[in-house]
């Protein structure tokens, strides 16, 4: 969804808690907080319909005043999206660590654990943890464009990468420089759920 369209659905959404009805008749100036409004009112409204936020009963009209139905995937819209924030996000965890650790590994899932590594030349990545936290990512492949605008092909182009060397098992260190640099892109998005989520799974990985 455009970022326009959901702060016109905010505000709608905004009105019908003080107006307590889904049916909602105002004027286009009520929305003016939004950068020129009034020129795209129209895409506004045909991408909330598209979306499935109101009915295709919803009208503009010359004089500036809106008829607004609101649907019950409009009316969920914010929660749901904060929904899927939560799965993409992983669980916060508790680690304990007794003596000198050094290259330390958050392991995730698990509260209060306790885990020893001993370090090595070689380079060790839990490959099973990326994994599913590429599949938890994939599964909001169809948002990326609105989240992410035209940084979206460049993350699918890194998840694609991270999913492929995961499934192989192999060379760990060019999958973290990938999830960096994942990290690094999601980190200059801003007012995205889906991006925020990334960061903190990332870190939770073994950053």
């Amino acid at each position: 969804m455009r970022k326009d369209s959901e702060k016109f659905l905010e505000i709608l959404l905004g009105k019908r808690g003080k107006l307590g009805q889904d049916a909602i008749s105002c004027g286009i100036d009520e929305f003016m907080e939004i950068p020129n409004v009034k020129f795209n009112a129209k895409a506004i409204l045909d991408d909330l319909k598209m979306c499935g936020c109101i009915t295709n009963a919803s009208s503009m009209y010359i004089s500036g005043r809106l008829d607004i139905y609101l649907t019950m995937v409009g009316i969920d819209y914010f929660q749901d999206k904060e929904k899927k924030y939560q799965e993409v996000c992983m669980s916060s965890n508790t680690n304990n660590f007794y003596g000198n650790v050094s290259n330390i590994q958050l392991q995730q899932g698990n509260v209060n654990s306790i885990q020893t590594q001993t370090v090595t030349a070689v380079e060790t990545l839990d490959f099973d943890r990326v994994s599913e936290f590429v599949t938890k990512i994939k599964k909001y492949d169809s948002l990326l464009e609105d989240e992410f605008g035209d940084k979206a092909m460049e993350v699918r182009q890194k998840i694609t990468e991270i999913d492929a060397l995961v499934q192989k098992k192999e060379n760990p260190s060019k999958v973290k420089m990938l999830l960096m640099d994942l990290k690094n892109l999601s980190i200059g998005v801003t007012g995205s759920l889906i991006a925020t989520g990334i960061v903190e799974g990332i870190k939770l990985l073994f950053i």
